[in-house]
């Protein structure tokens, strides 16, 4: 079944690719705060933690201005419990996203200066599962065979990240150092990670949505 779309509907829509990209702003965000964190330069890395907080704010307003318009009749009912699972599960990873910069402001983890590649390339493939879970929401509304290539994009990307994270769990416990040290440097792996995991699990919505419009 094919989306009625009125004004009303592609006003909510154009609304939610809007939340959408400031989700994307928030993650690149993220990588420049831990970007400044490794390399210890206190005042950029200060600035850019509030700049990750605002964005994870500014994501907020959006979802809550997307919700009112739906609440107030737009798309019929189905589609609208539909979205609106997709928009809430999106959200989840922003909020991931301030909650890691809220580890590196507040608890201040060291990190060996070794581990700084293998950080990145986590918070790479994180950010690249969400992109693909992006597209996969945006052909929801232009071309429903392509979101299903965008889901599988998203599931292999969230394998990569299992991956280097368990390669890197593996590491930090062979590591001469604290165990209470080991066990935060876990925890802020498995935040990173869990960027990847919440985009997996919007995808599932977005996929089970696909197939709904389909019938």
């Amino acid at each position: 079944m094919g989306w009625v779309l009125g004004k009303r509907e592609k006003e909510i829509i154009r609304k939610l690719f809007e939340f959408l990209d400031v989700i994307s702003k928030t993650l690149l965000e993220l990588r420049r705060t831990i970007e400044a964190y490794l390399k210890q330069e206190e005042t950029r890395f200060t600035e850019l933690v509030e700049v990750v907080r605002k964005s994870e704010h500014d994501a907020d307003n959006l979802r809550r201005e997307v919700e009112t318009l739906m609440y107030g009749g737009a798309f019929l009912p189905n589609s609208r419990g539909d979205l609106l699972g997709i928009i809430e599960s999106a959200d989840r990873v922003a909020n991931k996203a301030e909650y890691i910069a809220d580890i590196l402001d507040l608890e201040r983890p060291a990190i060996p200066p070794v581990f700084a590649p293998n950080f990145f390339r986590l918070v790479d493939l994180s950010i690249e599962t969400y992109e693909a879970l992006k597209l996969a929401i945006n052909y929801l509304f232009e071309d429903l065979d392509k979101v299903t290539e965008k889901i599988l994009l998203v599931e292999q990307k969230e394998h990569d990240v299992d991956i280097v994270e368990r390669s890197m769990i593996k590491q930090i416990f062979a590591l001469d150092i604290p165990h209470s040290q080991k066990l935060h440097l876990k925890e802020l792996v498995r935040s990173i990670a869990d960027i990847a995991d919440r985009a997996e699990d919007c995808s599932d919505r977005v996929q089970v949505v696909s197939l709904k419009r389909r019938v």
